[in-house]
């Protein structure tokens, strides 16, 4: 409940949240007390609120369309794990309630014409490292273990997750569907502005490339279950999904892409996942 107190025909409320510990979407939260701006916490809680819940399967991971680039073979069996996953990309809305500043370092200002810029954009301009010290800040404020994607996480839920039909994008075959590309795009979109995938999902095809957990490595022919690779390698991490300044062709939800972990740019964002 909210205090309000009326002077001069003019009322104040207080913004204070003093909520300890509620169940959001089945996931019990508990607060900083150190955070308890009410507006601040209501977009964590829609964050959450929107955490789509992926029942695990199995599935055959790679090119399956006979359409691939050069690192997206051999296919091979994959089983996963149940697991949930942000609706959309993180926004440049939930990026400042968590991190108290705008994502990136643009002091000219060039993005909030050229790229896109305010609240429902994509959270981008942000590296790797980045969103390792985000995801560390939510847990000090939620009490929850959020994380980056695995790889095989991404593509899983990209495809549709357990019921899926191997469609070339993320829930169609025409990437004008789903994707936000430079073939129909010159910048970002807001999140969730093409149709979702099967599983409720935006975004997965387009609009930025979405961050995973893995160190970049070639794909082998075993089977394997939740897999993730730990290895530094060749110091590179996964990336997935394309974006608005690339081809449809790299939209796919195949497509694979390496960067370091320090690399930052205006097509470059994350999501989140969770495992309860």
């Amino acid at each position: 409940m909210i205090a309000c107190s009326f002077i001069a025909g003019l009322s104040s409320c207080n913004k204070e949240d003093k909520t300890v510990n509620e169940t959001i979407n089945g996931f019990d939260i508990q607060w900083n007390g150190r955070f308890d701006n009410k507006e601040d916490r209501n977009v964590i809680r829609d964050m959450i609120r929107d955490l789509v819940y992926v029942e695990g399967g199995s599935f055959m991971m790679g090119d399956t369309l006979n359409d691939a680039l050069a690192n997206e073979g051999p296919v091979h069996k994959v089983n996963i794990s149940d697991f949930y996953i942000g609706k959309t990309e993180v926004t440049q809305e939930l990026w400042e309630t968590i991190m108290d500043t705008e994502c990136g370092d643009d002091a000219s200002g060039e993005w909030d014409g050229n790229y896109g810029h305010g609240d429902k954009y994509p959270a981008y301009r942000v590296s790797y490292s980045n969103a390792l010290d985000f995801i560390d800040k939510l847990h000090d404020i939620t009490g929850l273990k959020f994380d980056l994607p695995t790889e095989a996480q991404w593509e899983y839920a990209a495809r549709g997750g357990k019921s899926t039909t191997y469609k070339k994008y993320a829930g169609s075959d025409k990437y004008e569907d789903v994707a936000v590309t430079n073939e129909n795009h010159s910048k970002c979109s807001v999140v969730a502005s093409k149709s979702p995938n099967e599983l409720g999902l935006y975004d997965m095809s387009g609009n930025v490339w979405e961050m995973c957990r893995d160190w970049y490595a070639d794909y082998t022919e075993a089977e394997v279950t939740d897999p993730e690779c730990t290895e530094y390698g060749d110091g590179y991490k996964v990336f997935r999904g394309g974006s608005w300044n690339n081809p449809a062709r790299y939209a796919r939800v195949t497509t694979r892409y390496k960067q370091g972990i320090h690399y930052q740019d205006y097509q470059t964002g994350f999501r989140l996942v969770i495992v309860k």
